[in-house]
C-alpha cells in the first residue's frame, strides 16, 4: 500500500494500456476504470453507467482505506460490513443494489486477472426492491392515465410541449421507458417502416415495439418539434428538445423531463411525496398485469433481468384483486 496514491478521494490512471502481468494489488487500484470499461457491455458501456459505476467503486474503496483494508484482502464477512454501512446511511434498496452491483463487477475483474480467487461481494446484496417500492398509490388506474392525458391541452400550433409532454407520458405509461431512455432517445433510434425504437436502457439496450398510437403522437411531434442542428450531441439528434429561449432546440435533459411530468401530474391530483414520474413505468407494468396475468409480458414489456422484479406487480395487483377479508360475512356473524 507504500505506493498506493489517491487525490481528492479519486484515483489516478496509469494509462490505457497495462500488461497483464503488471497488474497487481496496487496497479489494480490505480487503473480499475480503463480496465472496467474494457470489460463491461463489450467494451462499449454508455457513459452513464461508467459514470454510476466509477461512483460506486470510489466510494467503496475510500471506505476500505479509512478503515484500513486493502479492496483485494476484503473477506465476505467484511464486506457485509460495508453493506449494513449503506444500510444505516438509510439509502433506497435500489440505490444500494446498484452501488453493490458495480462493486462486484470490480471484484469480477480481480478473479479474472487472478488477483484473488473468489469475490468476497459474490452472495451478499439486498432485498430485490422496498416493501413499498410499488403500492396502489404509486401507480394510476387506467381512468387516471385517460384523465392525466386529457389535462394536456391540444396543439394549438404555439404550445408544442403540449405534444412532446404527451408524447412522453404515453412512451412511460403505455411503453414503460425510464426517464433515462427518454432523454437518450434519438430520431436515428427510431424505424417507421418496421414500427420498432431502439432504447438505449439503464443496463441494456433493447427494441420495443409501440402501439400505434405512441407512433403517431411522435410523428406529430417530429414534425414540428424546434431542432437546432448544432445541438446534435454523441447521442445523435435528440426526439425531445427543449423550448426555453436559453436551450430551445437542445437535448431536453433528464431534470427537465421529470420537472415537466411531475407538473401534469400535480395537475391532475397525483403528485405527492415519494411520487415523481416513474410512478408511470409502474402504471404500464401493473396495466399490463391486470390484462394478462402474465408476469413473463410484463417482464418482457419493462425489459427487466430478472423476473423477481417483476413479481412485485403480481403482488400489489392479486392483494387488490382477491381482497381476501371479503371472506368474513358479517351478515352471518350473530352471536
Amino acid at each position: 500500500m507504500e505506493n498506493f496514491q489517491m487525490t481528492e478521494g479519486k484515483f489516478l490512471a496509469t494509462g490505457n494500456y497495462l500488461k497483464q502481468e503488471e497488474i497487481n494489488e496496487n496497479t489494480l487500484l490505480l487503473n480499475y476504470k480503463t480496465l472496467l470499461a474494457r470489460y463491461l457491455s463489450q467494451g462499449e458501456p454508455s457513459e452513464d453507467t461508467l459514470r454510476n459505476y466509477y461512483s460506486a467503486i470510489d466510494q467503496y474503496i475510500t471506505w476500505c482505506l479509512e478503515n484500513k483494508c486493502h479492496p483485494l484482502e476484503i473477506t465476505e464477512y467484511q464486506f457485509m460490513y460495508y453493506r449494513d454501512y449503506l444500510l444505516k446511511a438509510k439509502m433506497k434498496k435500489g440505490s444500494i443494489k446498484s452501488k453493490l452491483n458495480a462493486i462486484k463487477q470490480f471484484y469480477n475483474i480481480a478473479v479474472k486477472l487472478n488477483l484473488i480467487k473468489t469475490s468476497p461481494a459474490k452472495d451478499v446484496g439486498v432485498k430485490a426492491y422496498e416493501p413499498n417500492e410499488i403500492s396502489p398509490l404509486k401507480f394510476l388506474t387506467i381512468e387516471q392515465l385517460n384523465h392525466l392525458l386529457n389535462i394536456i391541452p391540444e396543439y394549438d400550433g404555439k404550445h408544442v410541449e403540449y405534444l412532446r409532454d404527451r408524447a412522453i407520458i404515453m412512451l412511460m405509461a403505455l411503453e414503460g421507458l425510464r426517464t433515462v431512455e427518454v432523454y437518450r432517445m434519438s430520431v436515428s433510434d427510431i424505424n417507421w417502416d418496421m414500427k420498432t425504437i431502439y432504447i438505449h436502457g439503464k443496463g441494456h439496450n433493447d427494441f420495443i415495439y409501440p402501439r400505434q398510437d405512441v407512433f403517431n403522437i411522435l410523428k406529430e411531434y417530429l414534425d414540428i418539434r424546434p431542432f437546432d442542428i448544432s445541438k446534435i450531441d454523441k447521442l445523435g439528434e435528440p426526439v425531445f428538445t427543449a423550448v426555453s429561449n436559453y436551450s430551445k432546440g437542445k437535448r431536453m435533459d433528464r431534470r427537465g423531463i421529470r420537472y415537466n411530468i411531475d407538473k401534469w401530474l400535480d395537475k391532475a391530483g397525483y403528485k405527492k411525496a415519494g411520487i415523481s414520474c416513474h410512478m408511470l413505468r409502474h402504471t404500464c407494468g401493473t396495466l399490463i398485469y391486470s390484462k394478462t396475468k402474465d408476469l413473463q409480458i410484463v417482464k418482457e414489456v419493462l425489459r427487466h433481468s430478472d423476473i423477481n422484479i417483476t413479481s412485485k406487480y403480481a403482488h400489489v395487483y392479486n392483494n387488490m384483486d382477491k381482497r381476501y377479508t371479503s371472506i368474513i360475512n358479517l351478515d352471518n356473524e350473530k352471536n
